[in-house]
């Protein structure tokens, strides 16, 4: 496992509850020597790739912290792969449900993808997405396999980013 330890979720420095057989690395998705360091010592037939700056709120004024760690940090890791010419057997990847943003919505007969509230709705109280002429609306089940990704933040973009640079068929990649 590897970890950067970020004080933000790691405030004493130290990963918590790990299972005595879990080695522990201590390094940066976004470096690729740390990377590389890592697969010199193993060939894991699986990797869960867990990494990533999470706060929703905060990609709007951590952009760049963003972008670096969930796109190049993925990326930084598949060109550690291609370094060490090894392929996994299987890659998962943490994506997240704020891909699809509000996910699609009905009012009557119609169907839509609302685009995210304005300062006016959001000043006004108005909470939930309404229809083309302001009238209520409803949300729909969501299904992966059939809703659209509509990301209406940084956070969002970045999770999306990573499921399209793993869909390429690079890996055998599954977003969850």
């Amino acid at each position: 496992m590897m970890d950067v330890l970020h004080p933000q979720v790691h405030a004493d420095g130290r990963a918590l509850n790990l299972t005595p057989s879990v080695r522990l690395f201590t390094g940066d998705v976004t470096h690729g020597p740390d990377l590389d360091a890592v697969l010199r010592l193993f060939r894991p037939s699986q990797i869960v790739h867990l990494a990533a700056e999470t706060g929703t709120g905060q990609s709007l004024t951590h952009a760049t912290r963003h972008g670096s760690v969930n796109v190049v940090g993925t990326a930084q890791l598949l060109d550690a792969l291609s370094r060490s010419a090894w392929v996994p057997d299987q890659f998962v990847l943490a994506s997240s449900r704020a891909v699809y943003g509000e996910g699609a919505w009905q009012c009557g007969a119609e169907v839509f993808y609302p685009p995210p509230r304005s300062h006016a709705q959001l000043s006004a109280g108005i909470w939930d997405p309404q229809g083309p002429k302001g009238e209520p609306a409803v949300p729909l089940p969501s299904c992966a396999g059939r809703t659209e990704p509509r990301p209406t933040n940084i956070y969002a973009a970045t999770k999306l980013a990573q499921e399209h640079m793993l869909g390429r068929g690079l890996l055998p990649a599954t977003p969850i």
